[in-house]
């Protein structure tokens, strides 16, 4: 690839999906396999390293002529539907580069499997970093958010992605957490993410506090997570508290968490308004 003023972007790999088109990818992608060419494989050494890696693709079938787009997630109708392509992750740009933060799964020569991508098959690959935890991670930034989930799974798809990568491994404990976040934003707020919250939790309960941290963004130092005695999480905003008392569980399935009945998981109700 070579633009006007004679850059040259040569890409290394390919992507491996089984997505052939854009609307064949769920909003957090699909498994996926990095396919460097073979010259490029001397480049892989001590990746073992990272668990993490950022991709940088060519969005080769992305339309570069649009400055302004109505994002996935938001209705063409509202007044303020439209947002400038710097603004959001559209693969609509005048340089249509993608970046996606991945896991990795296991490296096999020059395949790299990893845990996802939002790339369609044969999207050329032109450069892989990795993630540094020392420079890459900002826990303390924000973002107000652009569209709303197009469901309730895919809302619980993303709350899980969130919680697994504060916490680092499955576990019930953590799965408990999404379920909680996932009825409170979707039945309670009807999809919205709020600007603010204040969570109350187990302090007896570690993998439960992280998962809410994770996905909330509370913290001790900022005064907007507390840590509390007996089975409960309450979870305050905007004046209403709203507490969910947790039911007894066995097991450390997160997947049967993830997928079980409500009520089977705690009692939810509000117990005090502004």
């Amino acid at each position: 690839m070579t633009n006007e003023t004679g850059w040259q972007l040569r890409p290394i790999g390919v992507v491996r999906s089984e997505a052939k088109e854009r609307k064949q990818l769920p909003p957090l992608g699909l498994p996926a396999t990095i396919e460097l060419f073979p010259e490029y494989e001397p480049g892989l050494l001590h990746l073992e390293k990272h668990t993490h890696l950022w991709v940088l693709v060519w969005l080769h079938a992305a339309e570069r002529d649009l400055l302004q787009v109505v994002p996935r997630g938001v209705r063409a109708e509202d007044p303020d539907a439209l947002h400038g392509v710097f603004a959001v992750r559209s693969p609509v740009r005048p340089n249509p580069i993608g970046l996606t933060l991945t896991r990795i799964e296991r490296v096999e020569g020059c395949r790299i499997h990893v845990a996802r991508l939002d790339f369609i098959d044969g999207t050329p690959v032109i450069d892989l970093k990795p993630y540094f935890v020392s420079r890459d991670m900002v826990y303390s930034a924000a973002n107000a958010q652009i569209g709303r989930p197009a469901s309730r799974e895919n809302l619980r798809e993303s709350l899980w992605e969130q919680a697994l990568n504060f916490h680092g491994e499955p576990c019930a404990e953590l799965a408990l957490a999404v379920r909680i976040i996932e009825h409170f934003r979707w039945e309670v707020l009807e999809g919205r993410d709020p600007a603010t919250v204040v969570v109350s939790a187990p302090r007896q309960r570690g993998c439960l506090v992280d998962g809410l941290m994770g996905m909330t963004r509370v913290s001790l130092g900022r005064r907007t997570l507390d840590l509390i005695e007996g089975d409960s999480v309450i979870l305050e905003h905007e004046g209403v508290r709203h507490r969910y008392d947790l039911r007894p569980q066995s097991g450390d399935d997160a997947g049967a968490v993830l997928g079980a009945d409500q009520a089977t998981l705690f009692e939810w109700r509000q117990v005090s308004g502004a």
